[in-house]
């Protein structure tokens, strides 16, 4: 068999002290907790019978898709492959304890209903836990978890997000825990591990690029990376409220008036590189703009030249807008090389990041952008990002204030000091033709 090498800080998943119901295993990027717990739900269901663990996440196309390969895979790194069968949407075990696949949120609707029906379930394991949002929805599938025959656990494995989330408000600070806290408490097992737990699991390269995020964004970083519970930051221009209220929580989306795609490209390919950000969205009939997807990465320009070109067709797009401050040309070359057709509009900054996303921060004010779906990476650099000048480039964020300028046409909005002090608005030709780069 395979040897695993988990942090010391997993143990106590594999062996749970009675007391505890609830599981929270919290921890930053490249911690390993979801290995981990995947790990444990397999050990036990393969030492004996009678486990029926529910294991979901609360968005989900498809468990045959997604949660079930990723789940197989661990199986297989510990050497039990031939000891688990997948049926369906279930893995059994030759024990006869049984995982069942879900998802919350599906393609069909909300599946709370279907959930807290089912009979004998007695572990829960809640994958991706940030991205439940709605406690009610909780405490209905905690109260189905109820068998006599087992201890009954509930697992919440998740990036930490804010600290107005509901899990932070219940679990930590309504229980006066600490963030970052290993160990039980009262009914609670509490797990936190981060990269550095990790190391030596990890390739290299992918630390690296992890500990130069902690010298020119620290807090980003210790959210992103260290596991650390988001607050509100003064001087930057988004918080938790602005965004969360107004995200797109299920049922259908308007029609489309108008759809873009916006790259804020790298246009060098080395340790050092920025990511590109892409993002993707619309404009609906109601007026709204509605955020559909952050495909930003790192890569080359090649690369990320096919992502914006698969998200250009995905979302079929009016239009794709990429910021050749830094790429010039070569923005428009690239794309073409990969989609000789696509529609594609150069755009140039002449002002500064914080003034460019005044303007878009209030459209979010007002209600009028909804995120459908949580995008974590780029969330927190909305919500970090208060233009400071030790503060590596916000590439998601920059190409979000690309995508909401084009589809709102904001570009009117921006005010600009004049030389004689007085203010003057900045028209788009002044925004995206000005040789001042937007550094």
């Amino acid at each position: 068999m395979p040897t695993l090498r988990f942090s010391d800080k997993y143990r106590p998943l594999f062996d749970v002290p009675r007391q505890v119901r609830y599981v929270i295993c919290t921890g930053g990027r490249g911690s390993g907790k979801s290995f981990g717990v995947s790990a444990s739900m397999a050990a036990r269901a393969d030492q004996s019978d009678g486990w029926k663990i529910l294991y979901t996440r609360y968005t989900i196309t498809s468990a045959a898709d997604s949660i079930i390969p990723e789940f197989l895979e661990k199986v297989d790194l510990m050497g039990l492959s031939d000891r688990f069968e997948q049926t369906g949407r279930d893995v059994e075990n030759k024990s006869g304890s049984v995982l069942l696949f879900r998802g919350i949120k599906t393609s069909s609707g909300n599946q709370t209903a279907k959930l807290k029906s089912l009979q004998g379930v007695n572990v829960w394991v809640l994958d991706e836990a940030e991205e439940l949002d709605d406690e009610d929805i909780f405490d209905t599938i905690d109260l189905s978890v109820r068998d006599a025959r087992h201890q009954n656990l509930v697992v919440l494995c998740l990036n930490p997000s804010h600290k107005k989330h509901w899990i932070y408000r219940r679990f930590f600070e309504g229980r006066g825990v600490d963030p970052g806290h290993n160990g039980v408490v009262g009914d609670a097992l509490y797990i936190h591990t981060s990269y550095e737990d990790n190391r030596r699991n990890l390739p290299p390269q992918y630390c690296e690029m992890a500990d130069r995020l902690r010298d020119t964004n620290r807090v980003k970083w210790d959210h992103i990376w260290a596991g650390s519970w988001l607050d509100e930051l003064e001087g930057a221009l988004w918080n938790w409220n602005m965004i969360e209220e107004s995200r797109h929580r299920g049922g259908p989306l308007p029609d489309a008036e108008r759809v873009a795609t916006a790259i804020d490209p790298a246009v060098t390919d080395s340790k050092t590189s920025d990511e590109t950000g892409i993002v993707s969205g619309f404009r609906g009939v109601d007026g709204h703009y509605y955020v559909l997807e952050d495909a930003s990465l790192k890569a080359s320009p090649l690369s990320w030249a096919r992502v914006a070109s698969a998200q250009h067709h995905k979302h079929k797009s009016d239009r794709v807008i990429g910021e050749v401050n830094n790429g010039g040309d070569l923005v428009e070359i690239t794309l073409r090389q990969v989609d000789r057709e696509i529609p594609y509009k150069a755009v140039r900054a002449s002002r500064g990041k914080i003034v460019r996303a005044e303007p878009i921060a209030a459209l979010y004010e007002q209600g009028l952008v909804h995120h459908v779906g949580t995008f974590a990476d780029l969330e927190t650099e909305m919500m970090t990002y208060t233009g400071a000048s030790n503060q590596a480039s916000p590439n998601r964020l920059d190409a979000l204030v690309w995508l909401l300028t084009e589809l709102s046409d904001s570009a009117s909005l921006f005010v600009a000091g004049d030389d004689d002090g007085k203010t003057g608005t900045t028209t788009e030709s002044d925004l995206w033709e000005n040789e001042e780069a937007w550094e």
